[in-house]
């Protein structure tokens, strides 16, 4: 197979992504180059309702400077996908016309559950150590900047998987009249966090014991970079990320800033994360973590690489969803008899037409 190269373009919540892919039939799935550009769209959205002309004159700037590298690299094809901030703005279909207009690039935006099933794929995308940890109860924690998806794998089996209205970077609009280093602004960022986790808990994880975390975010990977410095490993075991975290409570952004080394914009929103994290592993009493450092852009290129058999894979992303539809059914009580003569009935129907609709 010969090589084809794939850029994938994410639209965020507080910064603008984009990552360029080779496909080859040698290396499988492989980055070649990685641009990021901070721009805080969330911030219009989440405060005004509207994303203002200034961030749509910046956003269609930095997407012709995005085309240009397309062009440098002969980018066969392309996805860009926008999230909450475009999804949830008021002036949306203004401003996609504005994009689309100005710089000739069309932005889809992703519902949020299109947008969860892109990162579970970038995390599948990671191969065997995404297979071995889900073997254990664990939870899957996408953190974005208007919510966090947290899912549920049991036996490599997805069993649920819920949205909550409590992103990191809604978190840091909700307290910016607050200081960084102040000991309430900690304090009610957990009792935010709590409020939401605590009605998760009860719901889904009453009987069950959650062993793994990955994290699927922009932040917390400084810090698990940080931790396992010494062992080289992108995974860290819970007391050594509260002890990390307990450190960082107690310094500013700028002093956090030099001590992870991370861009001085991004360190206003590390701690939101930070605790949120720390709620979560103490609400579930899981023992590991793992960040396999993958984002949006990571699952848009597995999604088309998959879909256009570029490269092969083993996870069935199918079965999962039957499984989570399955235990919604069982969770609301519905009539699991007839659910399944219901599915038995339509795929022997599905099987008898073959001949009509030519589908597999």
């Amino acid at each position: 197979m010969s090589s084809k190269v794939f850029a994938a373009i994410d639209v965020g919540s507080y910064e603008l992504v984009m990552k360029i892919f080779e496909f080859s039939g040698k290396e499988g799935m492989k980055q070649i180059d990685f641009i990021r550009h901070r721009i805080e769209l969330g911030t219009d959205t989440y405060n005004t309702g509207k994303i203002s002309q200034d961030k749509v004159n910046e956003l269609c700037e930095i997407l012709k400077k995005f085309t240009v590298i397309m062009q440098g690299y002969k980018v066969a094809a392309y996805r860009a996908c926008g999230t909450s901030a475009l999804r949830e703005t008021e002036n949306r279909m203004i401003v996609l016309d504005q994009i689309h207009v100005r710089t000739g690039i069309k932005i889809e935006v992703l519902s949020n559950s299109e947008q969860r099933f892109l990162h579970y794929k970038s995390v599948a995308s990671k191969g065997g150590m995404f297979d071995k940890v889900i073997e254990k109860s664990t939870a899957i924690v996408d953190v974005g900047g208007g919510s966090i998806q947290i899912s549920l794998f049991d036996k490599d089996s997805l069993v649920t998987t819920q949205n909550i209205r409590l992103g990191i970077l809604r978190i840091r609009e909700m307290l910016c009249d607050m200081q960084p280093r102040n000991i309430e602004y900690v304090h009610l960022i957990e009792e935010l966090v709590d409020n939401q986790l605590l009605s998760f808990q009860q719901l889904y994880l009453k009987d069950r014991k959650i062993q793994n975390i990955i994290v699927v975010d922009d932040y917390i990977s400084y810090v698990m970079q940080k931790i396992g410095e010494e062992q080289k490993e992108d995974s860290v075991t819970d007391k050594q990320f509260l002890a990390f975290v307990d450190i960082l409570r107690i310094k500013s952004p700028e002093q956090i800033t030099k001590y992870l080394g991370m861009p001085e914009e991004m360190a206003s929103l590390l701690m939101p994360s930070a605790i949120l994290f720390k709620r979560i592993i103490e609400l579930t009493g899981a023992q590991m973590l793992w960040a396999p450092g993958v984002g949006l852009s990571d699952g848009i290129a597995f999604d088309y690489a998959q879909k256009n058999k570029l490269i092969k894979v083993q996870h069935d992303f199918e079965a999962d969803i039957v499984a989570c539809a399955v235990n919604v059914c069982k969770r609301y009580k519905a009539n699991t008899v007839r659910n399944q003569v219901v599915a038995k009935v339509a795929l022997d129907i599905f099987d008898c037409t073959k001949k009509l609709h030519g589908l597999g």
